[in-house]
């Protein structure tokens, strides 16, 4: 219908303004930046549960094999504490497969996700730093069978931290965020959009570096606390459903390898 195309628009709008925003910062650190990128791969644990006041959990998902990481990233402006530049980032995807359960026990199953997520950094006084960064998720919960859908999470942030030498501490303020479902992957059933607007992360890593080389190791945790969405409707072909994203938390804890 009308109300579902014009919010289709606008979360399109707002995913390709995130995206452009973020490769406009990625072109200003080539300018005039004595840059030092570093590539990066690795894996990690993850786990996603949802909480309700009824049942806790409501839904978790959990990792079978370790998440696969390949990023690239230029921390050398937040890290310094005699450098001129003032611009960092970091571009990183990740990978894995999940096991999917819920407080009914029913359609357990295994299914794959991916993620992208990039952060543009502006270094302050003392080692401190603020910026903007966005995540996007993509979970193929379709792969359980009738009844299953896949789900689109976009989260848009202000990530603001402290680094010095081989640690660095984050906390990412939520501005934005939205749960797309795609239940018209259900006969009957209408597409439906949740707005998350109240939330949190944290990132604390340490950095290990081989002597005589730019490379080295990274132990790293991260973790997201998202609130209850506002609640939503949509409409389909046969049905016409109210919902909302429950509580959730994400958590992730791995290491990378960089050079």
């Amino acid at each position: 219908n009308m109300r579902h195309t014009s919010r289709s628009i606008e979360i399109l709008t707002k995913l390709k303004v995130v995206i452009l925003t973020s490769i406009v910062l990625l072109l200003v650190t080539q300018v005039g930046v004595k840059a030092e990128p570093k590539t990066y791969y690795g894996v990690n644990y993850y786990s996603y549960t949802e909480r309700t006041d009824e049942q806790d959990p409501f839904m978790e998902l959990k990792t079978n094999i370790p998440t696969f990481i390949l990023g690239l990233r230029d921390e050398t402006a937040i890290r310094s504490i005699n450098s001129s530049d003032k611009i960092s980032y970091n571009v990183e995807g990740s990978f894995g497969n999940v096991t999917y359960t819920q407080w009914t026990g029913a359609a357990t199953h295994t299914h794959n996700y991916w993620t992208v997520q990039t952060e543009g950094l502006y270094a302050l006084p003392y080692n401190f730093y603020a910026g903007v960064g966005y995540r996007y998720l993509k979970d193929y919960l379709s792969a359980g069978g009738y009844g299953g859908y896949d789900r689109q999470n976009m989260l848009l942030y202000i990530p603001a931290g402290y680094a010095r030498n081989n640690f660095k501490l984050q906390y990412n303020f939520l501005v934005e965020g939205s749960q797309f479902s795609e239940l018209s992957q259900i006969p009957g059933y209408g597409d439906l959009t949740n707005e998350q607007n109240d939330g949190f992360g944290l990132e604390l890593s340490y950095t290990f570096l081989d002597g005589g080389s730019d490379g080295g190791w990274e132990i790293f945790t991260k973790y997201w606390n998202i609130e209850d969405s506002t609640t939503n409707s949509s409409t389909g072909s046969k049905w016409i459903i109210t919902g909302m994203e429950p509580l959730n938390e994400t958590f992730e804890v791995g290491f990378k390898r960089l050079f």
